[in-house]
């Protein structure tokens, strides 16, 4: 059973697990009944939140997620985006009051659990993003907010802006985070502590580079989009290093590279939860001995590269 404790959203009730269902492939590589059939897989498992964001599919996963819980919105967490719809792109109260709406329908709900700022937007000021998200808050329309793709400088600024303007800070930070590129965690450790934020992982696989079938990002197929400039940063030595050691750990210690993969990230309390972006419910089957607290702090260094042998 995957790991369902968590301390995320602790201040306003939210209890989520460890995993959470991305919701990039609604509505594109995932029909509404496949969807269907991974919301209900998912709750069975106990994996209750699900991600996903206002572009994705030009709306289609926000619609496709709002039929698979309807009827049972009680028993998920919903956390969406916005800031990169063409139709009302940015943070500007404006931008921001068209997305929430458009994404409170095609979700069918009257209140949305994360509400997240899907990259900063230096064209506006940040004051007026803050002061809108809180205003939300207090209103009951999202009951928390949080901010994506963000460097340690933003991080500190969004925060340092919210509490000086006495008001909600966000709740947490959606961040690319796998063992290909830990040292972006790491960067960030600092100002997570500082505000107490969570941290969501997103990309934890690398886009599939850490399910086993590839060595290195040279071996994906030409259609795969790391085969673009999104690969470009695994193009290096240490990440097809990184990808051996993961195999052989996985190997020794009967794992799926995959769940391996998750638990590394897992294994730092902070970390709240990963999002695997999912289009069939076999993908979730997978995954569902994930438990990374039986993971040793040998493996995870060995795997990470901090020491030699895995014994």
């Amino acid at each position: 059973m995957i790991d369902f404790s968590s301390h995320f959203l602790e201040n306003i009730g939210l209890r989520v697990s460890r995993l959470a269902v991305g919701g990039s492939h609604f509505g594109v590589n995932a029909c509404r009944k496949d969807v269907m059939r991974l919301v209900s897989t998912a709750l069975d498992l106990g994996v209750n939140f699900f991600d996903t964001a206002d572009i994705y599919g030009k709306g289609e996963s926000e619609s496709a997620l709002g039929d698979a819980v309807y009827g049972r919105r009680h028993n998920v967490v919903i956390a969406t985006k916005f800031g990169h719809d063409e139709a009302a792109k940015g943070a500007s109260r404006a931008a921001m009051t068209q997305c929430l709406h458009h994404s409170l329908k095609r979700l069918k709900t009257d209140y949305i659990d994360l509400y997240q700022l899907h990259a900063p937007d230096p064209s506006i000021p940040v004051e007026e993003t803050i002061s809108t998200l809180q205003l939300w808050v207090k209103e009951g329309k999202i009951r928390c907010y949080g901010i994506c793709n963000v460097k340690p400088s933003e991080i500190e600024h969004y925060c340092d802006t919210a509490q000086a303007m006495g008001g909600i800070l966000p709740s947490s930070v959606q961040n690319p985070v796998n063992i290909l590129n830990y040292q972006s965690y790491e960067a960030i450790r600092p100002p997570l502590n500082t505000f107490r934020l969570g941290l969501l992982a997103a990309l934890p696989l690398a886009r599939g580079l850490l399910g086993g079938r590839y060595r290195s990002v040279l071996d994906v197929p030409r259609t795969h989009p790391l085969s673009g400039h999104k690969g470009l940063g695994y193009r290096n030595v240490r990440t097809k290093e990184v990808i051996e050691r993961l195999i052989y750990a996985a190997q020794q210690l009967n794992r799926s590279p995959s769940v391996l993969a998750l638990e590394v990230i897992l294994a730092n309390k902070d970390i709240i939860s990963v999002l695997v972006g999912m289009s069939h419910a076999d993908q979730l089957l997978s995954l569902a001995n994930l438990n990374s607290p039986l993971l040793q702090k040998k493996t995870i260094d060995y795997i990470l590269g901090r020491r030699l042998a895995l014994d």
